[in-house]
């Protein structure tokens, strides 16, 4: 069985037709940019890889 795994994907639409964004992997914090939808299909699917940087996050006061 596959593992499941999260993803954070932020979606830039520029216009009507048109969208980017950043996929991030929640686990390991690598990302990976998308430029159209078939790209993100690819993210997701596993058929295009994540960049090696990760994300840094910001951490909140408790």
């Amino acid at each position: 069985m596959r593992e499941i795994r999260s993803y954070l994907v932020r979606v830039y639409r520029q216009d009507a037709e048109a969208l980017a964004g950043v996929v991030e992997d929640v686990q390991s914090s690598r990302i990976a940019p998308f430029q159209s939808l078939a790209e993100l299909c690819q993210v997701l699917s596993g058929r295009k890889r994540f960049a090696r940087r990760t994300v840094s996050r910001r951490r909140t006061a408790s």
